[in-house]
């Protein structure tokens, strides 16, 4: 089914992009709040996380064997090999006592620090393993196999600038650096409200002509994935209990996303409820399909998007307008916030010719995408929920293009992560 294009001049993908970023940018940064290490994991890093020390801390062994002055080592091989006597033993966690003298040995393993003096460390398998004296079989040049200090991460080097989400690798190097808390931003709470009077909840009894909530349950699921904490609900078509849900979520959410009511239907009210609450509107429509129909607004330093209530619509113009402009008022960086535009090429065609701007949900790997239902057009009706499952980015086709045929290669916007 195709939605009901208002009778009303849009603004273009691009024009209401930059509306809702530029909103975005004005808005009150997120609070910090220092929280544990082990709970940062997806997380925004408030400021810049630094280094506090060298990593590794010392000048160390990758690997089992003797720590030597290289000029020891000179003309040693199998045929003749070179002998010292070993002095010390060095594991990992021991602090050397004392320099290791000219002429001499020191047993090491991987990740002991290096005995002052040593300039290399010569594998095991090169020598015979000896305890009380070694034979060495090989030469070894000065700072071979010497892992240096700050080779890492050096002491003051920035370890996530402000606005990275933290991974598990950001974790591994924080906590080798020492460090048992981090500062991130606090995340936003985002509200969900599904609107229709046709809308059960999941688990109530079905009846006919009623629908399960399923718009509310998936944008809610893919805000929490990005690290939003979120208030759903799900209200009838009455301007008045719609308004009065509206002000109880901006009332304790950092936004509001709805869904449904924002065509040019009997019963489609989100425009009224915004001139209601006197929001300022950002946008109102937008050139394409699915999601023609989306609003934008700002309403006392809080965004709303009031989505179609179509499934499809809904989710490409959360992906392409409401999930940028919320990850860049939570603190993300600017590269983590905005999704990534590749060139792929279609494995399977579209057979539908396009007179305005459309986006296709579709699956990207490895250079190709492919467009679910063979590329029919029934598949990508905006009303189609199940089409979704598997996808991770929309294929843009630009207006006034006819049927796209396979091997076209097409613009890729993929899912921010």
């Amino acid at each position: 089914m195709e939605e009901v294009i208002m009778n009303q001049p849009f603004c273009s993908p691009v024009q209401a992009l930059r509306s809702v970023l530029d909103a975005a940018a004005l808005l009150p940064s997120p609070s910090p709040e220092t929280i544990p290490l082990e709970a940062a994991c997806g997380r925004i890093a408030a400021s810049d996380i630094c280094a506090r020390m060298d990593q590794p801390p010392f000048d160390r062994s990758p690997l089992d064997g003797y720590a030597l002055h290289s000029a020891d080592t000179a003309g040693a091989s199998r045929e003749n090999p070179v002998t010292l006597p070993v002095v010390m033993k060095l594991y990992a966690g021991d602090a050397p006592a004392a320099a290791l003298p000219a002429g001499c040995a020191a047993r090491i393993m991987t990740g002991a620090p290096l005995p002052e003096g040593a300039d290399c460390v010569l594998m095991q398998e090169l020598t015979d393993s000896g305890e009380e004296t070694v034979q060495l079989y090989a030469a070894v040049k000065p700072l071979q196999n010497v892992v240096f200090r700050g080779e890492d991460v050096a002491a003051g080097a920035v370890i996530a600038p402000a606005g990275t989400v933290l991974s598990p690798a950001h974790l591994g190097v924080l906590a080798g650096q020492g460090y048992a808390e981090v500062t991130v931003c606090r995340p936003l709470t985002v509200g969900i409200l599904s609107t229709g009077s046709e809308l059960l909840e999941p688990g109530a009894p079905w009846a006919p002509g009623k629908i399960y909530d399923a718009n509310g349950f998936q944008n809610a699921a893919r805000l929490r994935q990005l690290g939003f904490a979120v208030e759903r609900q799900q209200c009838s078509d009455d301007p008045e209990v719609i308004t009065g849900k509206m002000q109880e979520l901006l009332t304790c959410c950092d936004a509001v996303i709805t869904s449904g009511g924002v065509s040019v239907g009997q019963k489609d009210y989100l425009p009224l409820v915004l001139e209601k609450l006197g929001a300022q509107l950002l946008v109102e429509g937008v050139a394409q399909k699915p999601g023609s129909p989306m609003l934008a607004a700002t309403f006392n330093g809080k965004l709303v998007f009031c989505l179609s209530g179509n499934p499809f619509a809904a989710a490409a113009t959360l992906e392409q307008y409401a999930i940028p402009a919320l990850l860049r008022a939570a603190g993300r960086r600017e590269e983590s916030y905005l999704p990534a535009r590749t060139v792929c090429t279609l494995t399977n065609g579209f057979s539908k010719p396009s007179k305005g701007n459309r986006y296709l949900r579709a699956t990207a790997c490895g250079g190709k995408v492919t467009l679910p239902g063979a590329g029919n057009a029934e598949a990508h009706s905006s009303g189609a929920l199940s089409a979704m499952m598997g996808c991770n980015c929309l294929v843009e086709i630009p207006a006034d293009s006819g049927p796209v045929e396979p091997g076209t290669e097409v613009e890729v916007l993929c899912f921010v992560q």
